[in-house]
């Protein structure tokens, strides 16, 4: 800052320091609401302190007509905010003062954004539109966003996300009522975290084409916007096409006031970074569902079933649809047959071939059904937490060589399947061998793995990142990072909406809820030394105390090494003979549309 801006910075804050003075309450909340807007304001830049003035000086300011049950004026607005600093309990810790005046400046920056779609949602869209151009998210919006994208493509991206926010808010908390008492707080929170409006690919599609508000809501009715990662979007069409238009047509002019701040030209970025997104990226990458049937116990109740967006998940999805295009295939099949072997078609062959075609499609759908479903019936006898499955890898397999060189003697994947099942114990992990009746191929103590983490790796193909869990083992004083692209888990005792939203931070907590639980005592077998035990595994698990030649490493050592007969996966064997049936069915028919006609030109011959 040069001597002109530092000397007009002076003189602003003293102008604006007479105006809190003047407007003060009287009373001794009034006096500390005075010494923090005073405080404050010598914590503000040039810039803020510009935004301020420009704001007091217009007709409808925020600052001298607040929200309905606020104080008014320049104190008030400065010593409320700058209260959040301070901690007021152990419960709600302070906020970082720079975090307090990026949040300001994008109070004031966006005032009418603000104004037109209402605060509710305000906080959340600017965070969302942070999130989705990759961009720090306790700055502000306005100075870290103009100088990359410009102006009025952040003016943009955030007028439309509150617009959708604001209506998705509407549908999703449309259920809660006064009469729901504390639960109805927990409601509301889900009925927030269920709004999902901007995200990455959404910003990216915005920023090429620029849809027009009528556009937008078409788009939605249409169900397209499902693919950037947005819902619901089965909203109020109207109530939307009314947010969307509230600010369009003002849009250039609040961006022209602020054109200063952007960088000139070709520095301005058209696209958000492929780095940007990631949080939707994973959101969007998982189906969350129940478990299938009544649930006869409080356990099978909370749990729930992670799985991986894929082509065959897609297939279960779309059975009838899968039917359809099967049928309609085998026929054309059939009719390429047998042409080539000279025979003509019936009306009869024809309704017989779609009838095989159909029959491929629901053993198909059925087939891919019933390999999930074993997995997440096998898990239910495995484990009452939770139990995880990946892709072995050859990253996995060479950290495992690491690990333990003697499975792959004589065992090129040591007996590992290519779907790897990991079971989380109270002592430690385990991962499963294949068969009907699995051995533990491997074992991991608690205190040998100190660290559980979801590492971000490069896209891979069609562009999709791989989403892994891995487990950091510690081996020879180094740590050797054993991880695995998840692929499906079982899941208890967690809330759904925490699922659904951050998938991969839910299953981490859990698992990090299970390593500590080690530290725990058995149910039923306290006594009076069980507080100094626990305290020594924690510190334990914490790296604190050295666990080199005590008796601790000896007792993971004898547990990771111990002799385990193989394990009973409830219903194992009839899902294998089951999967056996389909897949023949679906080869049969398949084989049938291609062989029947040659064979019936030769008898008809």
């Amino acid at each position: 800052m040069d001597g002109d801006e530092q000397a007009e910075r002076t003189a602003a804050v003293e102008r604006l320091r007479g105006a809190a003075r003047a407007d003060a309450r009287d009373g001794a909340e009034g006096t500390q609401e005075l010494e923090r807007a005073l405080e404050f304001l010598g914590e503000l830049d040039l810039r803020t302190l510009r935004e301020i003035e420009r704001e007091l000086a217009r007709p409808d300011s925020m600052i001298a007509s607040p929200a309905v049950g606020t104080h008014g004026g320049l104190t008030a607005f400065l010593g409320t905010r700058y209260a959040t600093a301070f901690p007021a309990s152990r419960y709600h810790p302070s906020t970082p003062v720079p975090q307090i005046r990026a949040r300001l400046l994008d109070t004031l920056v966006f005032r009418e954004v603000r104004i037109a779609h209402g605060g509710t949602m305000f906080d959340r869209s600017v965070r969302g539109v942070q999130g989705a151009l990759g961009l720090p998210p306790r700055d502000s919006l306005a100075e870290t966003g103009f100088p990359e994208y410009g102006a009025s493509a952040v003016f943009l991206l955030l007028d439309v996300a509150a617009s959708f926010a604001t209506v998705q808010l509407s549908k999703t908390s449309a259920h809660i009522t006064a009469s729901m008492g504390y639960s109805g707080m927990d409601a509301y929170a889900d009925a927030l975290d269920a709004c999902h409006f901007m995200t990455a690919s959404f910003a990216k599609h915005l920023l090429r084409s620029r849809p027009n508000p009528e556009k937008l809501v078409a788009i939605a009715a249409r169900g397209r916007l499902d693919g950037f990662g947005i819902s619901p979007t089965d909203v109020d069409g109207d109530r939307l096409l009314a947010e969307l238009s509230k600010l369009r047509d003002r849009l250039p002019g609040l961006s022209d006031a602020y054109s200063s701040w952007s960088a000139a030209g070709d520095a301005v970025r058209r696209q958000p970074p492929a780095t940007a997104g990631r949080e939707d990226e994973i959101r969007t990458s998982f189906v969350v569902s129940r478990r299938p049937g009544r649930p006869r116990t409080a356990g099978e109740a909370e749990q729930n079933h992670l799985s991986r967006r894929s082509w065959a998940l897609l297939v279960q999805e779309h059975r009838p649809q899968l039917t359809t295009v099967l049928a309609v295939a085998a026929v054309a099949v059939f009719w390429w047959s047998a042409r080539a072997a000279s025979l003509e078609l019936s009306g009869r062959l024809i309704v017989l071939t779609g009838i095989m075609g159909a029959v491929a499609g629901a053993a198909l759908a059925a087939l891919l059904d019933s390999r999930a479903q074993g997995f997440f019936r096998a898990a239910e006898g495995l484990s009452m937490y939770t139990v995880l499955q990946g892709r072995r890898n050859a990253q996995f397999l060479d950290a495992l060589r690491r690990l333990r060189p003697g499975l792959f003697a004589g065992a090129r994947h040591a007996g590992l399947p290519r779907l790897v099942t990991v079971v989380v114990e109270r002592n430690g992990v385990l991962f499963l061998g294949r068969g009907v009746r699995p051995r533990v191929v491997a074992a991991f103590h608690w205190l040998h793995v100190p660290r559980i983490t979801a590492p971000e790796y490069p896209p891979a193909r069609l562009g999709r990142r791989t989403h892994r869990v891995a487990f950091e083992v510690r081996r020879a004083g180094a740590e050797v990072v054993l991880g695995l692209p998840l692929e499906r888990a079982k899941v208890a005792w967690t809330q759904r909406s925490y699922l659904e939203n951050k998938p991969l931070e839910a299953v981490l907590a859990l698992l990090q809820g299970l390593r500590h639980n080690w530290a725990l005592p058995h149910i039923g077998e306290r006594s009076n030394g069980d507080n100094e035990d626990t305290f020594e595994r924690l510190r334990l698990l914490r790296g604190t105390d050295e666990m080199t030649g005590t008796h601790w490493e000896q007792e993971a050592l004898d547990w990771e090494f111990a002799p385990r007969p193989p394990l009973e996966l409830a219903g194992a064997a009839a899902a294998r003979r089951e999967q056996a049936v389909l897949t023949a069915v679906v080869v049969l028919m398949a084989l049938g549309c291609v062989l029947v006609p040659p064979m019936l030109a030769r008898l008809v011959n």
